[in-house]
């Protein structure tokens, strides 16, 4: 008898939604769409006012987007979101690379590429095209990070798990980025040809698809074009997420 791997068999347990919960997602849901951008100051009395709710939550939601790395705070420059330069994303694609390299090793020596691990990679996928039809940027990031987070518990190693979400955050705020220039058709294409390559269980085959699919998602997009245009159609007086 074949036994599914913990990660699909895993019920979401039910949680009711805090106001910290609301400025999390609301926060990153604005870095996602380009509401507010990389390097822009974060300040609690523009997010209470934008958000509807009080400082205290606010304050707390920060604490955790900090220990997410989404964003910074230094002395005397206040809070800011993350900044998303060359060298900050050849970090973050190295890191990627060897987790999810690494994650789907692991499953097709497993035999984890089956119908039941393609199943759960293609309802990601699948609600990401639901995205792409409702135009909803910050949704489909969140769903290009779901594919990724069922691929590395796919793998059934916990502590891989553990260190890739250290960093999923972060990635939905790039990948929404992406989308400014990247159309939403495309990504999903390359979403599909790695479950495919996945699929056959090359493993070769699957390591070279797994690389080339995370560089040309982020070494082709020229982020500092997409976040400068960006800045420029949000510079007004109004705007919440100012710079000092």
């Amino acid at each position: 008898m074949t036994t599914r791997p913990a990660a699909v068999q895993r019920w979401e347990v039910a949680r009711p939604r805090t106001l910290v919960d609301h400025a999390v997602e609301a926060i990153l849901a604005a870095a996602a769409k380009g509401l507010i951008l990389p390097g822009d100051r974060l300040a609690e009395p523009d997010l209470s006012m934008h958000l509807g709710i009080s400082r205290v939550p606010i304050r707390e939601a920060l604490r955790i987007l900090e220990s997410q790395g989404v964003v910074t705070s230094e002395p005397y420059k206040g809070i800011r979101l993350m900044e998303v330069s060359a060298e900050r994303l050849q970090q973050v694609i190295d890191v990627r690379i060897a987790l999810e390299t690494l994650a789907c090793r692991r499953i097709i020596e497993h035999e984890r590429n089956g119908k039941v691990g393609a199943m759960a990679l293609r309802g990601a996928i699948e609600e990401m095209e639901l995205m792409r039809q409702r135009s909803d940027t910050y949704g489909f990031a969140v769903a290009d990070t779901a594919f990724h987070r069922v691929l590395c518990d796919l793998a059934g190693n916990p502590v891989l798990s553990k260190v890739w979400e250290s960093i999923a955050r972060q990635l939905t705020v790039i990948i929404g980025l992406s989308t400014i220039a990247k159309p939403m058709d495309s990504i999903i294409e390359e979403h599909r040809a790695l479950l495919r390559v996945l699929r056959s269980g090359d493993i070769a085959a699957t390591e070279r698809e797994i690389d080339r699919h995370i560089r040309v998602q982020h070494v082709d997009t020229d982020y500092e074009r997409i976040i400068a245009e960006r800045r420029a159609e949000l510079a007004a007086p109004a705007h919440w997420s100012r710079r000092s």
